[in-house]
């Protein structure tokens, strides 16, 4: 098992630049010039602080059907666009561990989930779609496990940066880690302690805590830390040492001790942030497109005497209720 410390300070200290004013545009306090509405030009914006409330389903996937799982996701995500489905939701595929997938959905309260479910609800021919869609799911996925989870911000450190940088943000290091009982307190001061040491440090790295309130056997809470590139990995063994050299030996051992002693579970895992996976806002689109919306490549043209390469339609199946 691996003691929290020594996960935590893997990822601290990142190198993420700051997002360009460019990127995001932040909300300007002074009174605006005066100038006709013909004239401003809308600009996009995205919240300042991390979603309160997440929906996560986990889906593991079978082995030799990747491909095909991604499609009919990719299938779900357009549907559910087309009908305009008020919850938005980042896709993550598994670049460590088992091949999973993790749809990450983000509401503002758990009345926000309702309302997402009652959308489809009221909406016949989504449900459908999505029924069929969950019907081929089976075949492509060995298990699932679907979480809610709270933010944390009093255990978080930089948790805003977070928000501003998801749009350029192309993987994501999560620790999941499993308490033993009643040592809740305990990892609170633990957190606390870690996340004074990242500002100590001048950590410009955010790691953002969320608690699972609901979907695991125990008490768990989630760590993410966004990342623009698997070039932040490369200096974790200088990082660690810098969250050490800030304790103090003393300190860290004693935390370490600790960390061992209340922490029962430890998973860490690494994310590729999916583009074809993920539902987002057109304002957060826009705020990086070449990523979150990219062109599909031209089609080769056919050559004379070559068969066509499109697909021969295949037998009509049930229609959808209207």
């Amino acid at each position: 098992m691996k003691p929290l410390l020594i996960a935590l300070a893997a990822i601290a200290q990142g190198q993420n630049p700051a997002p360009s004013q460019s990127a995001v545009q932040l909300p300007n306090t002074a009174a605006p010039p005066k100038a006709s509405p013909a004239a401003v030009a809308p600009v996009p914006q995205i919240p300042f602080e991390p979603p309160k409330v997440l929906r996560i389903i986990r889906e593991f996937i079978k082995p030799g059907k990747t491909s095909a799982h991604e499609r009919a996701s990719m299938n779900a995500v357009r549907l559910l666009a087309r009908a305009k489905a008020p919850a938005n939701f980042i896709g993550l595929s598994a670049v460590s561990g088992d091949e999973e997938v993790w749809f990450i959905e983000s509401h503002d309260s758990f009345a926000s989930i309702e309302a997402a479910d009652t959308f489809v609800g009221n909406s016949p021919a989504l449900r459908w779609n999505l029924n069929q869609l969950e019907a081929q799911d089976a075949e492509l996925v060995s298990s699932t496990r679907r979480l809610l989870a709270v933010y944390r911000k009093d255990l978080s450190y930089r948790g805003d940066q977070l928000a501003l940088r998801l749009p350029n943000t192309r993987y994501f290091s999560v620790v999941m880690v499993g308490l033993h009982p009643a040592r809740d307190a305990e990892f609170s001061n633990i957190v606390g302690m870690v996340a004074a040491t990242y500002e100590k440090v001048k950590s410009d790295q955010p790691l953002v805590v969320y608690q699972v309130v609901s979907g695991s056997a125990g008490l768990t809470y989630l760590f993410f830390s966004p990342m623009p590139s698997l070039q932040t990995m490369d200096a974790a063994a200088a990082r660690g040492r810098a969250v050490r050299e800030a304790m103090g030996e003393e300190n860290a051992a004693a935390m370490l001790k600790t960390s061992a002693e209340v922490t029962a579970t430890t998973e860490s895992l690494l994310f590729a942030l999916n583009p074809r996976l993920s539902y987002v806002s057109r304002e957060f689109a826009a705020l990086d497109p070449d990523f979150w919306t990219p062109k599909p490549p031209p089609k080769p043209p056919v050559q004379p005497g070559t068969p066509d390469p499109s697909p021969a339609p295949g037998p009509p199946g049930p229609a959808a209720p209207k």
